[in-house]
C-alpha cells in the first residue's frame, strides 16, 4: 500500500499474538523499507514503529489481550513512534494528523482481516478447529480478507497495474459460484482496496458493478453466457466515456472475463471448492447433514412398514390403519427424496418440455350449488393433476361430497402419496360415511410436463375425449364409484401427448346430455381452452331443453 509498514506491522502483530516466535517477520518487514530511506523522515519513523511494536508485544506475551485490544495497541503505538520521531528529528511541520490517523485505522482494519483470513484457512484445513478458539468470520468479512490478501499479494510483488484485472476475475468467479450480491461486494471491497494501494479508479468498479448486475440474469444459462453478457456490457458501457483512458479501462474488464472462461472450463470444481471456502458455502457440510437426515428418516420409514404390514392383514375396520401409515410411510418417502435429490444439485430450476393451460366452465342442474366439483394443481416433479368427481345427486349433499373427494386427493397426491394409495384411501374414507347410499365418481388424469405422460384414472367416471387436430379419442374405464365396495382395484390408460393436443373430462351429466359432444369437440377450431370449454358446455346445456338437467361440468386442457 506504498507505505509497507502498514502491512508489515499488522502481520507481525496478528501473527505474534499466534506464536511470540513471529517476531522474526521483523527482519523482512523492515529490510523492505531500506530502499525507501533515502525519501525522508517518515521511512525512520516507520522502522521505528515496528520495532517498538514489537518489543512491546514481545514483553507482554504474557498477557492475554483480545484483538480489539491488539489493533488498538498497535495503531497508537505506530502514531506515537512517528510522532516522537517526528519532534526528535524537528519535522513537525511536515507531520499530518490526518493522514497519522488513517494509517491507525488502516493498521486495525488490516489485523481483523488477517485474522478472519487466519481462521477461515484454518477451520477449512481443520475440523479439529474449533469455535471456541476462533469464533467463525461472517462470510462478508472472509470475503474481504480473501479479495485484500490476494491484492496485497499482487502489489508487494510489484503488479500493481494487475490489480483491477484481478479484481473482476474474482468478482466473475464468485458469481458464477456464489450469488450477485457476494460479486457486488467483493467488486466494492476490491475498489476499496485499489484505492489506497493507489489505483483509485472508480469509473471502472461502477462498470464492473453494471456488468456484474447484467450477468446475473443469466446465471442459470451457465458461466459462458455470464461471462459473455459481463464483456459485453462493459465494452459498451466503457465505451460511453470517448477517452483514451476509458478505453484503457475497458481492456481491465475484457481481459479477465477472456481468461475466466477457459481457467473455469478446466478447474471449475476447484475454484468453486476454493470461493465456497471463504462464502462459507460448505457444500461437504451440507451434504453430510443431509445423507444424515436422510438416514434417519429411512429408518424410521422401515418401522413404519413393519406396522402397515400387521394390520394389512386384517380383514376388519382396522385395516384402514394399513392405508394410514402407509400414507405416512410414503410422505416420509417422498421428503427423503427430496433431500437426496436436492444433495445431487437435482433440484435447480427446471426446464419443462410442456405446459398445460386448463380452463373449466360448469353449470348447476337448479339453483346456483353444482354438485360436481373439479380442481387442478402442480403436484411437484413437472407433474399437473386435473380431478373432477360427481356426487351422487344434486344440491349441497352432492357438492360437499365432491368437495371432499377433490380436495383430499388433490392433497395427498401433493404431499408425494402414490395414486394408487391415494385412491384407496379415498375409498375408505367413503364407506366410512353414515349415508349407505352416498357416493362419488372421480375422473382424474396426470400430466408429466418433461416427458407428456399422461394417465387416466376413472372410478365410476364419465369418458375423457383426447383430441388431436381433428381427430378425437375416446377413453374409457368402467369402475363402481367411490365408496360402495370395499378393495378397489385400481387401473390407468396411459398415453403420450404432443403440443396442441386437447384433454377434454366431463361429468356424466355432460356425456350423457346427447349433445354430440366428441363431434363438437372435434369442430371446434379456438385454441383457447375457455372457449372451448364453453361451447362444450352450451352445447350440452342446449340439448337438455325440455327436460330435467343434471349438473353440468367440462374442464378442458391444452398442452402447449
Amino acid at each position: 500500500m506504498e507505505r509497507s509498514f502498514i502491512c508489515g506491522i499488522s502481520i507481525i502483530v496478528y501473527m505474534m499474538s499466534k506464536n511470540t516466535l513471529n517476531l522474526y517477520l521483523v527482519i523482512p518487514a523492515v529490510a523492505s523499507l531500506i530502499p525507501l530511506l533515502p525519501r525522508g523522515y517518515h521511512t525512520w519513523g516507520y522502522v521505528i514503529a515496528i520495532v517498538v511494536c514489537a518489543l512491546v508485544f514481545t514483553a507482554s506475551r504474557k498477557i492475554d489481550f483480545f484483538l480489539w485490544q491488539r489493533a488498538v495497541a498497535a495503531a497508537s503505538l505506530s502514531i506515537i513512534a512517528i510522532s516522537v520521531y517526528s519532534i526528535a528529528a524537528g519535522e513537525v511541520y511536515r507531520t499530518s494528523p490526518g493522514q497519522l490517523a488513517s494509517e491507525g485505522a488502516i493498521i486495525v482494519s488490516l489485523i481483523y482481516i488477517f485474522d478472519a483470513f487466519y481462521k477461515t484457512i484454518h477451520i477449512a484445513a481443520d475440523e479439529k478447529f474449533k469455535a471456541a478458539e476462533a469464533k467463525r468470520p461472517s462470510c462478508q468479512l472472509s470475503m474481504m480478507a480473501f479479495v485484500t490478501v490476494s491484492l496485497l499479494i499482487i502489489n508487494g510483488l510489484g503488479l500493481s497495474f494487475l490489480i483491477w484485472m484481478a479484481i473482476t476475475f474474482i468478482a466473475l468467479w464468485t458469481l458464477v459460484c456464489t450469488d450477485v450480491g457476494m460479486a457486488l461486494f467483493v467488486t466494492a471491497a476490491g475498489g476499496l482496496n485499489a484505492a489506497l494501494m493507489g489505483q483509485e479508479q472508480w469509473e471502472i468498479m461502477a462498470t464492473a458493478m453494471l456488468g456484474i448486475l447484467a450477468a446475473s440474469y443469466v446465471k442459470v444459462h451457465g458461466f459462458v453466457f455470464v461471462t459473455a453478457v459481463f464483456a459485453v456490457v462493459c465494452w459498451f458501457a466503457g465505451g460511453l466515456e470517448n477517452s483514451a483512458a476509458a478505453e484503457i479501462d475497458k481492456y481491465y474488464l475484457i481481459i479477465p472475463a477472456l481468461a475466466f472462461v477457459p481457467l473455469y472450463w478446466k478447474f471449475g470444481s476447484a475454484m468453486r471448492s476454493a470461493i465456497n471456502i471463504f462464502a462459507w458455502r460448505n457444500e461437504a457440510a451440507d451434504e453430510a447433514e443431509g445423507n444424515y437426515i436422510e438416514g434417519v428418516l429411512k429408518d424410521k420409514i422401515s418401522q413404519i412398514s413393519d406396522i402397515s404390514e400387521l394390520y394389512s392383514t386384517y380383514l376388519d375396520s382396522r385395516a384402514m390403519l394399513a392405508n394410514q401409515f402407509n400414507i405416512t410411510r410414503q410422505i416420509m418417502e417422498d421428503i427423503r427424496w427430496q433431500i437426496s435429490r436436492q444433495g445431487r444439485k437435482a433440484a435447480r430450476k427446471e426446464s419443462y418440455k410442456f405446459n398445460v393451460n386448463i380452463a373449466v366452465s360448469q353449470c348447476a342442474a337448479s339453483g346456483a350449488i353444482n354438485g360436481d366439483c373439479c380442481g387442478w394443481q402442480d403436484i411437484g416433479d413437472g407433474r399437473v393433476v386435473m380431478v373432477v368427481s360427481d356426487g351422487m345427486g344434486k344440491g349441497k349433499k352432492a357438492a360437499a361430497e365432491s368437495l371432499m373427494v377433490t380436495r383430499t386427493m388433490i392433497s395427498l397426491l401433493k404431499t408425494g402419496v402414490t395414486v394408487d394409495l391415494a385412491l384407496k384411501m379415498m375409498n375408505t374414507i367413503m364407506l366410512m360415511k353414515e349415508d349407505e347410499d352416498s357416493y362419488a365418481t372421480l375422473d382424474m388424469v396426470t400430466v408429466d410436463k418433461v416427458t407428456g405422460r399422461a394417465k387416466f384414472y376413472k372410478i365410476g367416471a364419465a369418458p375423457t375425449l383426447i383430441r388431436r387436430k381433428s381427430n378425437v379419442e375416446e377413453v374409457k374405464l368402467s369402475a363402481v364409484p367411490l365408496g360402495i365396495v370395499n378393495g378397489l382395484k385400481v387401473r390407468y390408460v396411459e398415453t403420450t401427448l404432443k403440443k396442441d393436443d386437447w384433454i377434454i373430462m366431463m361429468s356424466d351429466g355432460v356425456s350423457d346430455s346427447g349433445g354430440k359432444i366428441r363431434e363438437t369437440a372435434a369442430d371446434i377450431r379456438s385454441q383457447d381452452p375457455q372457449t372451448m370449454s364453453d361451447l362444450i358446455m352450451n352445447r350440452a346445456a342446449d340439448s337438455y331443453i325440455g327436460r330435467e338437467r343434471d349438473d353440468l361440468t367440462v374442464m378442458v386442457a391444452r398442452i402447449v
